[in-house]
């Protein structure tokens, strides 16, 4: 029985056995487990911007619109969004502004950067994999958006259930947003292509 090899000893055997350069293949390990680390933390970020966005959406105009908050903080809408006029439930024009407001501001910023700056994100893999994210993030708030204003008691009501209608149709809806970033930024094949032989 022998000893256990290491990672790089591993790389090295394999790149042998297949007459690879080892360093190349080093060289290339590296770069993938840095685009996927690098990945992992601009949607963590990008996850965060438009939380802070969505949630900003919403208190301008509420600023805008004269409509008093009673409390405002983050994350889970039953619980800790903005509660309008001290909890009444009246819907005025504008509390129904506000309530559209966060994810419609930030579904269409997501995608206006994404439409303006489409050259940008075909110059590399890990900006088409931001583009992918932006995508998929832009049309799910444009769908809370809607949600959040046309069905806004529905909304709060399933707000903590994943499962639930509203979070299916925003499901629906993101994968709407990969399908057509899928189509209109064709390309991952040949930036794969071109990540792996640079």
């Amino acid at each position: 029985m022998g000893r256990d090899l290491s990672t790089s000893e591993l790389l090295i055997t394999l790149a042998s056995a297949y007459r690879i350069d080892p360093g190349m293949l080093i060289n290339r390990t590296r770069a993938v487990i840095l685009l996927g680390i690098r990945s992992f933390l601009s949607l963590i970020a990008l996850v965060l911007l438009t939380t802070v966005i969505h949630e900003g959406a919403h208190y301008i105009a509420a600023v805008i619109m004269k409509v008093p908050i009673a409390s405002f903080a983050w994350f889970d809408p039953r619980y800790l969004a903005p509660v309008f006029v001290s909890g009444s439930t009246e819907y005025t024009l504008g509390v129904k502004v506000v309530s559209y407001a966060g994810g419609l501001v930030t579904g269409i910023l997501l995608l206006a950067i994404l439409v303006l700056k489409r050259e940008w994100f075909k110059q590399s893999l890990y900006r088409w994999l931001l583009g992918f994210y932006m995508a998929t993030f832009g049309f799910w708030q444009i769908c809370q958006g809607i949600l959040e204003g046309a069905f806004h008691d529905m909304y709060i009501a399933d707000a903590t259930n994943i499962l639930s209608l509203s979070y299916c149709v925003g499901y629906a809806s993101a994968v709407l947003g990969i399908a057509l970033y899928w189509v209109f930024m064709p390309g991952v094949k040949s930036l794969i292509a071109k990540e792996k032989y640079s």
